[in-house]
Protein backbone atom coordinates (compact mmCIF):
# COMPACT_ATOMS: atom_id res chain seq x y z
CA UNK A 1 0.00 0.00 0.00
CA UNK A 2 1.23 3.45 -0.90
CA UNK A 3 0.38 6.76 0.80
CA UNK A 4 -1.54 9.25 -1.32
CA UNK A 5 -3.04 12.66 -0.52
CA UNK A 6 -6.33 13.83 -2.00
CA UNK A 7 -5.80 16.79 -4.30
CA UNK A 8 -8.96 18.41 -2.91
CA UNK A 9 -8.88 18.09 0.90
CA UNK A 10 -5.33 16.75 1.37
CA UNK A 11 -6.52 13.73 3.39
CA UNK A 12 -3.88 11.01 3.24
CA UNK A 13 -4.91 7.40 2.70
CA UNK A 14 -3.12 4.17 1.81
CA UNK A 15 -3.79 2.92 -1.72
CA UNK A 16 -3.12 -0.30 -3.60
CA UNK A 17 -4.08 -0.26 -7.26
CA UNK A 18 -4.40 -3.96 -8.11
CA UNK A 19 -5.60 -3.22 -11.65
CA UNK A 20 -7.26 -0.33 -13.47
CA UNK A 21 -10.61 -1.70 -12.28
CA UNK A 22 -9.72 -2.68 -8.70
CA UNK A 23 -8.40 -0.36 -6.00
CA UNK A 24 -7.97 -0.87 -2.28
CA UNK A 25 -8.11 2.22 -0.06
CA UNK A 26 -7.46 2.34 3.68
CA UNK A 27 -8.81 5.35 5.51
CA UNK A 28 -7.76 6.21 9.04
CA UNK A 29 -9.80 8.38 11.39
CA UNK A 30 -7.85 11.55 10.59
CA UNK A 31 -8.34 11.11 6.83
CA UNK A 32 -12.08 10.51 7.29
CA UNK A 33 -12.45 13.68 9.37
CA UNK A 34 -10.47 15.72 6.83
CA UNK A 35 -12.43 14.46 3.80
CA UNK A 36 -15.25 16.69 2.54
CA UNK A 37 -17.40 13.62 1.76
CA UNK A 38 -16.83 11.73 5.04
CA UNK A 39 -15.98 14.40 7.62
CA UNK A 40 -18.24 16.24 10.05
CA UNK A 41 -21.02 13.68 9.95
CA UNK A 42 -21.37 13.93 6.16
CA UNK A 43 -21.92 10.18 5.85
CA UNK A 44 -25.38 9.10 6.90
CA UNK A 45 -25.99 5.73 8.56
CA UNK A 46 -26.51 2.99 5.99
CA UNK A 47 -28.30 -0.32 5.93
CA UNK A 48 -26.23 -3.48 6.40
CA UNK A 49 -25.02 -4.70 3.01
CA UNK A 50 -25.49 -1.31 1.33
CA UNK A 51 -22.60 -0.16 -0.89
CA UNK A 52 -19.89 1.77 0.89
CA UNK A 53 -19.82 5.48 0.07
CA UNK A 54 -16.95 6.82 -2.00
CA UNK A 55 -15.29 10.17 -2.35
CA UNK A 56 -15.27 11.39 -5.97
CA UNK A 57 -12.27 13.63 -5.28
CA UNK A 58 -10.22 10.73 -3.90
CA UNK A 59 -11.24 8.50 -6.83
CA UNK A 60 -10.08 11.21 -9.26
CA UNK A 61 -6.82 11.67 -7.34
CA UNK A 62 -6.09 7.92 -7.41
CA UNK A 63 -6.92 7.64 -11.12
CA UNK A 64 -4.71 10.60 -11.98
CA UNK A 65 -1.83 9.32 -9.81
CA UNK A 66 -2.00 5.89 -11.47
CA UNK A 67 -2.11 7.40 -14.96
CA UNK A 68 0.91 9.59 -14.15
CA UNK A 69 2.84 6.65 -12.69
CA UNK A 70 2.89 8.10 -9.17
CA UNK A 71 1.37 4.91 -7.75
CA UNK A 72 1.93 1.39 -9.02
CA UNK A 73 -0.73 -0.58 -10.88
CA UNK A 74 -0.01 -4.24 -10.04
CA UNK A 75 -1.68 -5.66 -13.17
CA UNK A 76 -1.72 -2.88 -15.72
CA UNK A 77 -2.94 -5.02 -18.64
CA UNK A 78 -6.19 -3.65 -20.04
CA UNK A 79 -9.31 -5.74 -19.62
CA UNK A 80 -10.01 -7.39 -22.96
CA UNK A 81 -13.18 -6.38 -24.74
CA UNK A 82 -15.84 -9.10 -24.72
CA UNK A 83 -16.20 -11.08 -27.90
CA UNK A 84 -19.81 -11.51 -28.95
CA UNK A 85 -20.64 -14.23 -31.43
Amino acid sequence: MQPLRCSDCMAQVLVKKNSWEHTEVQWDQQARQQCHEFGSGAVKPRRPGAPLPTCPSMVATITRAAAEGLIDVVDDAPVPAPIFQ
